[in-house]
């Protein structure tokens, strides 16, 4: 993955890359919120699912509509046909979320191209990735790619497990390294964009002496809403992202 944060680890640009077809819109507001929080611009990546695409270049593919039963052919004129609406309707809900927040946005479209490339394409210093995916609205499913994303990532990641993405109950994970004191920084933002009304509690967890598996527990223990994560340890933090895929929290790991 590409080496991204400005000076003193600075977070000018969120992108968040997701298939409009295949993943839900909220992901965009959970983005929008936080590009908003950190003062950042916002970038979306709009791709294909690969697994899809790869179906769509098969001969035999079919669809079949479950409540008539009758079937077509799935090939990739179909894929475009069942993309364009989702395509557009998120368009349309960035369009509204950057006037709602005042963000500059920009939009690429990235067809063909693998979640994990298109992350890498970005100069964003924060990628926000869903951890599941829907397959044309069909069941909910653990991405891999994702998963993989947040922890090579040279960069900051927002891991969404659960949408929409809360922070009513943040729990920072942080060691005295850079990226420790930047998770502070970054939690305590979003807990200034809570305030008045109802500041977010914040939870606070150090590693030292603890393994990965009593570290997670510790985090699960707290019932967290959003896990922010500051640690020089890859394992812990992989550890903590790791549970989080079958949780109802979001992991943002902070580099």
């Amino acid at each position: 993955m590409n080496s991204r944060g400005g000076d003193g680890g600075e977070i000018r640009k969120v992108a968040v890359a997701f298939d409009p077809a295949c993943g839900s819109p909220d992901l965009l507001h959970a983005a929008s919120e936080l590009a908003a929080s950190l003062g950042a611009d916002l970038e979306a990546l709009f791709i294909d699912d690969q697994d899809i695409s790869r179906l769509s270049r098969l001969p035999f593919g079919r669809i079949v509509e479950p409540l008539s039963g009758k079937s077509e052919i799935f090939d990739d004129a179909a894929v475009r046909s069942r993309r364009a609406g989702p395509l557009a309707r998120s368009r349309a809900i960035l369009r509204d979320l950057s006037r709602r927040h005042r963000l500059a946005f920009s939009v690429r479209e990235l067809p063909g191209m693998a979640l994990a490339d298109a992350a890498s394409s970005s100069t964003a210093e924060l990628i926000v990735v869903a951890s599941f995916h829907l397959k044309f609205g069909g069941g909910r499913t653990i991405d891999r790619d994702a998963w993989e994303i947040a922890a090579q990532s040279a960069g900051s990641v927002l891991l969404v497990s659960h949408l929409p993405v809360s922070v009513r109950k943040i729990v920072v994970v942080s060691d005295d390294s850079p990226a420790g004191q930047r998770a502070v920084a970054v939690a305590a933002r979003l807990v200034r964009r809570g305030a008045p009304a109802e500041t977010p509690p914040i939870g606070h967890l150090h590693p030292q002496g603890q393994t990965a598996q009593a570290l997670a527990g510790k985090v699960l223990a707290l019932a967290p809403t959003l896990v922010i994560v500051g640690l020089r340890d890859a394992a812990l933090t992989a550890a903590i992202q790791e549970v989080s895929v079958t949780e109802t929290f979001s992991v943002l790991t902070v580099r």
